[in-house]
Formats: C-alpha cells, sequence, structure tokens
C-alpha cells in the first residue's frame, strides 16, 4: 500500500494535529541565540516559511511547464494547487516577519530591501495568481506559475542587506540552531505536501477528473 493511500484511510486531522504540535514542540525546545535571544524561536519560523514557500513557487514553476508539454488535467490541478500553496506560505511567512521586525529591530521597516522585496513577491504573485483564475483556463495557469516563479528568483536576487543579516541560521556557530531549525522546515515542508495533496483531491472531485 501507497504512502498516499494510507493517508486516506487515516483521519487526515491527526496527521495535521500531530505535526502542528511537534511544530509547537520544536520552537517551544530550540535554543535561544546570544544576541536575539529567544526572538531567534520567530526567526526560525519565518526563515523556514519562506524556503519551503521559495520551494513551492519553484516547484509549481516547473509544473507549469511540464503541464504545457503533457497536457495532463492532473498536472493542472497540481499546478494550481502548488502554486496558491506557495502563496499562502508566502503570506505566512511575511505576517510573520512582522513581530519579527519589531523585536529585533525595533520597528516594522517596510523599506528595507528584504522586507520590500517580500512585499513585491506578496502583491506580485498573489496578483498574478487571480488574473489567472480570473482567466479559468490551463495554460493561463501553467503561464502564472512559471512567471511567479522567475518573480520570486528575479526580485530576491537583487535584494541587499542593511537590517537583514546575511545568513543568520547556517551563519550561526550553533549546530544546535541549524538543527532546530531544518527539523522545523522539515515538519512545515510535509505539512505544506499534505495539504498541496488535499487540494489537488479537492480538484479532482469538483471538477470530476
Amino acid at each position: 500500500m501507497t504512502l498516499l493511500a494510507r493517508l486516506e484511510q487515516t483521519n487526515h486531522w491527526l496527521w495535521y494535529g500531530g505535526l502542528i504540535g511537534l511544530l509547537g514542540v520544536l520552537l517551544v525546545l530550540a535554543p535561544a541565540e546570544a544576541t536575539l535571544g529567544n526572538v531567534v524561536k520567530i526567526v526560525y519560523l519565518h526563515g523556514a516559511l519562506q524556503r519551503v514557500a521559495m520551494l513551492a513557487y519553484l516547484a509549481a514553476g516547473v509544473l507549469g511547464i511540464v503541464q504545457v508539454v503533457l497536457v495532463r488535467s492532473a498536472l493542472v490541478r497540481w499546478t494550481q494547487a502548488a502554486m496558491e500553496m506557495a502563496v499562502l506560505l508566502w503570506l505566512a511567512h511575511y505576517v510573520v516577519s512582522l513581530p519579527a521586525q519589531v523585536l529585533a529591530w525595533g520597528g516594522i521597516t517596510l523599506s528595507e530591501p528584504h522586507v520590500a522585496s517580500a512585499t513585491w513577491i506578496l502583491l506580485g504573485t498573489l496578483l498574478v495568481y487571480v488574473v489567472a483564475r480570473w482567466m479559468e483556463h490551463p495554460v493561463w495557469m501553467a503561464f502564472a506559475a512559471v512567471v511567479n516563479a522567475l518573480l520570486v528568483l528575479f526580485v530576491l536576487r537583487g535584494a541587499v542587506n542593511i537590517l537583514h543579516p546575511l545568513n543568520p541560521i547556517f551563519g550561526s556557530d550553533s549546530p544546535a540552531i541549524i538543527l532546530f531549525y531544518l527539523a522545523i522546515t522539515l515538519v512545515i515542508l510535509v505539512l505544506a505536501l499534505l495539504l498541496t495533496w488535499e487540494r489537488v483531491r479537492w480538484l479532482a472531485r469538483k471538477f470530476g477528473h
């Protein structure tokens, strides 16, 4: 029996509840940092959400390209679901970044290059997604997924560091900080995959294929 088949036979709320509980435990137990103290735990979550969101944007872009080449209805659903998950994760990352800015920098600084880049990505990719949904055509959804992936890469590539540290987690000398961050990222990734799969199944039921 495949993993997906096992999931279908299990109460999905148990999986989500268990993963969210595990995420909470990891955040509570995660080590503090010498400069930021316990504020770094918000940074763990903020960074993990950003990395998984970026993976989702890139995955949606790749799926969009494959969708256009192979023309499969299943790929249409996966492309849409992956792009929706990417936007939701980026929104969550953006919201989590706000208290992190207040606690670490003393206020919300929208002009800081990384914050400005995150804002443009959120607004830009959301707009592209809304237009694709409005067009109601698989090719537009695939095109939107590719555009969003390129937009994320282009905007982040041009961001410079002023207040935002260059690499606050992997630049740490503490193996514990890095390991906890990787564990938190993995849990969020699994949650994102499960939610994306649920969305794909919902789209299949809605459209009857």
